[in-house]
């Protein structure tokens, strides 16, 4: 350990200097924390919500009743539009797609085969696709 020849010497050291900044601003946080919790401008008086709350007040924030009557035809409107375009194809329509986008000419026979067997072990997709040829 380092030996200081007098006092001022080690008042000059950087140790020193380090340990007096440390403590100052030690003491500042020390006195902010007291003042926060006893003196009475200072004091955080609202409690937390609970999740419940917040939930709550974020859903009533969010959805409000719809008073004008214009404005409710006129989104019931828009519904039964948007349903109409995004009404779902039936399984018919939907088999026909599949066969149509999986059918090529095939030049392999054994591919041929193959393709001539799934359409005896699947005939709703293989009407399908005779429904679509006499069209």
């Amino acid at each position: 350990m380092r030996t200081y020849a007098s006092i001022e010497d080690f008042f000059q050291s950087p140790l020193f200097i380090t340990l007096a900044l440390v403590i100052f601003f030690g003491i500042i946080v020390l006195a902010v924390i007291l003042v926060k919790k006893y003196v009475k401008p200072f004091q955080n008086t609202e409690k937390p919500k609970s999740d419940k709350e917040i939930a709550e007040e974020e859903v009533n924030r969010l959805v409000t009743d719809i008073t004008d009557e214009a404005t409710l035809q006129q989104m019931n409107d828009a519904a039964r539009e948007l349903e109409k375009e995004s009404e779902r194809p039936t399984e018919q329509e939907v088999a026909e797609e599949e066969v149509e986008r999986a059918t090529e000419t095939v030049e392999d026979e054994a591919a041929a085969e193959a393709m001539r067997r799934y359409a005896e072990e699947h005939p709703e997709e293989a009407a399908a696709f005779q429904d679509k040829e006499d069209k």
